[in-house]
């Protein structure tokens, strides 16, 4: 091979190099096809270059995209895909097809199209993945000359290219497809848990409105303590599910938020009983998971009422101080009052055991302390919460 030979081999392989480039950047498969035909038109220095692609409903190859062709071709144009045309040989055999003298060929017909344009040799390779065939890479000219095994490698390297292109926008269609799926499922089920959570918040508040109503008919000032206790339980449930409904959260929940809305709940119920305590918050931004949140408020709604009830006795008035904070890596719950203290003969009721059950279920450390009121201080272990800005009430 000369100099001016080994030259033309350089620049088909820069050529196949630019439309690998090219590739990397196009995601418009047409758009990719295009360039492909303008560089095998000029990588084997031909005048005419075209992508057939195959349409097997109608057993024919169209002509996708070209260039050199007259007005009216690329788009419109049809050549049969059958064995009786180089690019049906190609498209059949799966084998390059080379032809430097179509007039005297004998494998197949020359197609009315390349006689029109006055084709007199071509070189057909046939562009496939892993799926069906897209179809056909063909270069024409009508000039003298001869196509070599070069040629065909140089067409073979850039229908591999394009083949490549239809393979990533395959793949890319079928993520896109199982994004949209995703998406759809998430929607569904984030629909399916905002109706649970629509139906829970109704049925708590019809547990809850039975729940006051028998407490009103009771005589018995224990008995009305304590069935109010549990009414103050699911009202505290209530709450979780009014918050999750309202703000469209079906998985975490902005605790601190919520345990302010909490307390001045709690406030304004308890600042209107006989002994009226207020109940103030000073809380950090924290978003909890669901599971994690619900435990968690029924153990602050039931020490805030747990100070409510015996931390103030006779007609004396007090206050119950609720903090929520980060502290070496845990979050740290505390509920203080400036009470008496937990008298000795308070009963050890349901209210002892709950925050001690849901304690254990949180992983939480609880310490007690009598000083000037009672004090609670609960270290959550901080998976699954994140902390944001903070805000004081």
């Amino acid at each position: 091979m000369g100099q001016q030979g080994l030259e033309y081999r350089l620049r088909q392989q820069s050529l196949v190099s630019d439309l690998g480039l090219y590739a990397l950047n196009s995601h418009d498969f047409a758009v990719l096809a295009q360039e492909a035909t303008r560089i095998a038109a000029e990588g084997v220095q031909s005048n005419l270059a075209k992508v057939l692609k195959y349409e097997p409903d109608d057993e024919w190859l169209r002509v996708y995209t070209g260039i050199g062709w007259q007005p009216g071709v690329v788009g419109r144009a049809t050549v049969g895909a059958g064995m009786d045309s180089p690019a049906g040989y190609a498209l059949r055999t799966g084998e390059p097809v080379v032809s430097n003298h179509l007039s005297s060929e004998e494998r197949f017909r020359t197609p009315e199209l390349l006689i029109e344009h006055g084709v007199t040799r071509a070189i057909n390779v046939i562009i496939q993945g892993t799926g069906e065939p897209f179809g056909v890479l063909e270069a024409d000219a009508s000039a003298d000359g001869t196509f070599d095994e070069d040629d065909v490698d140089f067409l073979q390297s850039l229908a591999h290219v394009l083949a490549s292109g239809i393979e990533r926008g395959r793949i890319e269609s079928e993520l896109e497809q199982a994004l949209r799926e995703k998406d759809a499922l998430i929607e569904e089920k984030n629909t399916l848990l905002d109706e649970l959570n629509h139906r829970v918040k109704n049925n708590l508040q019809v547990v809850s409105n039975l729940l006051a109503v028998e407490t009103a008919r009771l005589d018995d000032a224990n008995a009305k303590a304590r069935l109010r206790a549990v009414g103050n339980r699911v009202a505290a449930l209530g709450r979780i599910y009014n918050r999750l409904y309202r703000d469209g959260q079906t998985r975490d929940i902005e605790f601190g938020g919520y345990l302010h809305e909490i307390c001045g709940e709690l406030d304004a119920f308890y600042s209107n009983d006989d002994h009226p305590v207020r109940v103030r918050s000073s809380v950090d931004a924290v978003f909890v998971d669901l599971d994690r949140a619900i435990p968690l408020a029924l153990m602050v709604n039931e020490l805030i009422a747990n100070s409510a009830r015996h931390g103030f006795p006779d007609s004396s008035g007090g206050e119950v101080h609720v903090t929520l904070e980060h502290a070496d890596g845990d979050i740290l719950v505390v509920v203080a009052d400036n009470g008496r203290g937990m008298p000795d003969d308070a009963p050890q009721g349901l209210g002892r055991e709950l925050i001690s059950s849901l304690g254990d279920q949180l992983g939480a450390r609880i310490e007690i302390y009598e000083n000037n009121g009672t004090t609670v201080r609960i270290r959550v272990p901080e998976t699954a919460m994140q902390a944001h800005d903070s805000g004081d009430s």
